[in-house]
């Protein structure tokens, strides 16, 4: 069995030491030895959806399954659940997976699986939501935040994390954000310059149209 590891941000003065991989190195090594991703995260960015979108593309990733888990309750920002749509749309017609929302409660877990040919061989549990992806594209620390995860393989760990992530896909606890959209059941945070956030319950017959 293969070691586990201990994975950091590396922002200064905490920068990472000699033997050190930070998260985003070690989740990108990860999903090179895997042909199949899970993903359960409390919030996503417009900018770290696409860097994963990217990276399923680059590695040919066969199948993705992507569970957020704050949005429901909390309200999506329209921006973000147009790219969400947008995705999820893309992976469904390719056949390779979803995006999918937790509605039974606020999910704030990060968990990351990485299979290969059906059998979960690693997994990343920790603090970093999607972000971590592109974190490093902010030049002022001050506006990075700091992560901590654990990389492991003991097959325990993996076999109730893959547990968990399968409980999270039920139909008592998320739905694919297609459905949620068609029957009106999200609540959209519209951000005005001019005006204060405003909340309101999305129009499954009019919203996106191109």
């Amino acid at each position: 069995m293969q070691d586990d590891e201990l994975l950091c941000s590396s922002i200064w003065p905490l920068l990472t030491e000699e033997n050190d991989k930070t998260i985003k190195d070690c989740f990108k090594e990860e999903i090179k030895k895997s042909d199949q991703l899970e993903i359960a995260v409390g919030f996503a960015s417009c900018k770290s959806l696409l860097e994963l979108d990217k990276l399923i593309t680059q590695q040919n990733i066969k199948n993705v399954s992507l569970i957020l888990g704050m949005y429901f309750l909390n309200g999506f920002p329209e921006e973000l659940l147009q790219l969400v749509m947008e995705i999820n749309e893309k992976w469904q017609k390719q056949g390779i997976g979803e995006i999918r929302v937790v509605f039974a409660f606020k999910n704030h877990v990060k968990l990351y699986c990485f299979l290969k040919n059906g059998e979960v061989r690693s997994a990343i549990i920790g603090s970093p939501n999607l972000s971590f992806l592109t974190d490093q594209e902010t030049i002022w620390p001050k506006w990075r935040q700091y992560e901590m995860a654990y990389l492991t393989h003991n097959p325990k760990i993996l076999k109730k994390t893959k547990k968990h992530i399968d409980s999270l896909k039920s139909e008592d606890v998320s739905n694919n954000i297609a459905y949620l959209v068609k029957n009106q059941l999200l609540i959209v945070k519209k951000v005005n310059k001019t005006e204060p956030e405003k909340f309101f319950k999305i129009s499954g017959k009019n919203t996106f149209k191109k």
